[in-house]
């Protein structure tokens, strides 16, 4: 069993939904039209196991931050504005008090910074206190009113547009378990700016969660392109290669297309944007060097069944690998 064809076969059944559904499975968040003219809500959910999201010890603060800011994160791709969000925990037996108060006070912490106040969940208890922790958040979002309640989605990438990506990617996780993936920002400010100032000149955008090439192919394949970046225009963190800036993961930065007869700001909300290849007409992802194109053919990282855990490389998200 392998993520992306779960996802596949999940989207096959996309065209058989109702009416209601104008954003199915397949993009960062859902959408669906409320009856009676209630107007549009989006929502996403995204998971933290620990062992392999987080280090087993780490701090309920951190576990906390995490598993709120990676639903977040889904949000800001879209260019939309979240309203709440739900949490649910199958917390170890031998989790006390404290680590739960903890956890909590962190999760409304984080609403309030994000305007995404905790409004519900639930709680479980493992039936053994080795199994890992998994705590997943549940975020709904709506339009952004600011923008003419348009949504970005992953499939609006034309020839002739350049593609832009936000802060530095690789090396997102230490030796140690710790690094960029345990505290970053989700975009949300980023992408709001961004999406009222291009308004339809932002063409597609997506979060960069599985790694950048992995996130770029998505992009291509949605919209029906063909992408060219040029790897040394590439930001990269802490001396990455662009291999590690390609395929690493766990940056949660936005990857996004813009007509190209826009102009990029140099940055939004202090982070810098980066102007990185440029979009065609064909398929696919290439790298070139300015002389000669390479089609990019490796993967991101993405959730494997057992029969595959032989073959899994280690990188951003195995942190217990």
């Amino acid at each position: 069993m392998r993520e992306f064809d779960v996802i596949d076969r999940i989207r096959r059944g996309n065209s058989s939904l109702a009416a209601s559904v104008i954003v199915p499975p397949g993009d960062d968040l859902g959408a669906v039209k409320l009856p009676d003219g209630g107007g549009v809500v989006l929502a996403g959910v995204d998971q933290v196991i620990g062992g392999v999201h987080l280090p087993l010890d780490a701090s309920p603060e951190r576990f906390a931050w995490k598993v709120a800011a990676r639903s977040l994160s889904d949000v800001a791709a879209m260019a939309a504005c979240p309203v709440g969000m739900v949490v649910a925990a199958a917390l170890s037996p031998r989790i006390e008090t404290e680590w739960t108060t903890r956890f909590s006070i962190e999760l409304q912490r984080m609403g309030t910074l994000f305007k995404c106040p905790l409004i519900g969940g639930d709680i479980a208890v493992l039936p053994g206190g080795d199994a890992p922790m998994v705590f997943s958040s549940t975020v709904l979002a709506t339009p952004d009113s600011e923008a003419s309640n348009r949504m970005v989605l992953r499939d609006g990438a034309m020839p002739g547009d350049v593609v832009c990506v936000s802060g530095a990617f690789g090396r997102s996780l230490a030796a140690d378990g710790g690094g960029h993936h345990l505290g970053f920002t989700p975009r949300i400010d980023v992408a709001l700016g961004l999406h009222r100032e291009l308004r339809e000149n932002l063409t597609s955008m997506i979060d960069v969660s599985d790694g950048l090439g992995s996130e770029l192919a998505h992009l291509a394949r949605e919209s029906h392109v063909r992408i060219i970046i040029e790897g040394n225009r590439v930001p990269r963190r802490n001396d990455a290669s662009l291999e590690q800036a390609l395929c690493d993961g766990e940056d949660y930065e936005l990857c996004f297309t813009v007509s190209g007869t826009s102009r990029l700001p140099a940055s939004m909300a202090d982070v810098p944007l980066t102007i990185i290849g440029t979009v065609q007409q064909g398929d696919g992802v290439f790298l070139t060097d300015g002389a000669e194109e390479t089609r990019f053919e490796a993967s991101g990282w993405e959730h494997q069944g057992a029969e595959d855990h032989d073959a899994d490389r280690p990188d951003s998200k195995g942190v217990s690998q």
